[in-house]
């Protein structure tokens, strides 16, 4: 069983627009439309589960996934106060007590199947896999007064991306110790680090942004018509 929990329970308030982030549009439809076309893709993904706000259960099964026509049955959730919350309650909803889940930010609709690949075949190494880029920015460490007390060393730091992949039992198990010890995390890779698990890094994609601000809206306009300049759908 491969499943994907697409988490867009955030209220986008960085985004600072009229609608949440998850329902700006980018090329004619929703932001996160584009992400579930993009797991709909998957040759062999079984179920994908939608995290939205409670209060938009009823708006996107009319409004989003009615005009999509998935390939795919689409579960909608309703997420919880942080992300940590939204992708626990996904991840509960899965229902199967074992398998491969891939937990992915739904406002990161530049996903490439092949990077799922790559995800999926590095999750069976530790059970945990997630996709990141290198850092090449200069990285200062500052204190509360913001002083630098430190440079890191950027060849030992990477940059977090989504779908981060894990064994279904392992990744459930961690966000149940992490909801009993009061550990708070802003990826899912973090938890189950903390629950002392192991998770490998795969390259990952440049491409694959995280649509969180007005400024990365621009630039998804961008890659949108760079990769529809030549034909239409999506790079594997």
């Amino acid at each position: 069983m491969i499943c994907a929990v697409i988490v867009a329970g955030g209220s986008g308030s960085r985004m600072k627009a009229a609608v949440r982030k998850q329902y700006l549009n980018l090329g004619g439809v929703p932001i996160v439309a584009h992400t579930l076309l993009a797991f709909d893709r998957h040759p062999d993904l079984d179920r994908i589960v939608l995290v939205v706000p409670e209060d938009d259960l009823k708006r996107c099964r009319a409004d989003l996934l009615a005009p999509l026509s998935l390939a795919h049955d689409v579960q909608m959730v309703a997420g919880g106060r942080r992300r940590q919350d939204s992708v626990f309650n996904g991840l509960r909803a899965v229902g199967v007590p074992d398998g491969t889940v891939m937990i992915h930010d739904g406002v990161r609709p530049f996903v490439r199947v092949s990077l799922m690949n790559a995800c999926l075949a590095g999750v069976k190494d530790t059970g945990g896999c997630i996709p990141a880029i290198p850092a090449t920015d200069t990285l200062k460490q500052v204190n509360a007064d913001g002083v630098i007390v430190g440079t890191l060393n950027r060849q030992q730091v990477r940059l977090a991306q989504t779908p981060q992949t894990f064994f279904l039992d392992l990744i459930r198990g961690a966000h149940q110790l992490a909801a009993q010890r009061g550990f708070t995390a802003t990826d899912d890779a973090s938890i189950a680090e903390f629950a002392g698990e192991r998770v490998t890094v795969v390259p990952g994609d440049p491409d694959n942004i995280k649509i969180t601000t007005s400024a990365d809206l621009m630039i998804a306009n961008g890659i949108f018509a760079r990769w529809h300049a030549n034909a239409p759908g999506q790079p594997d």
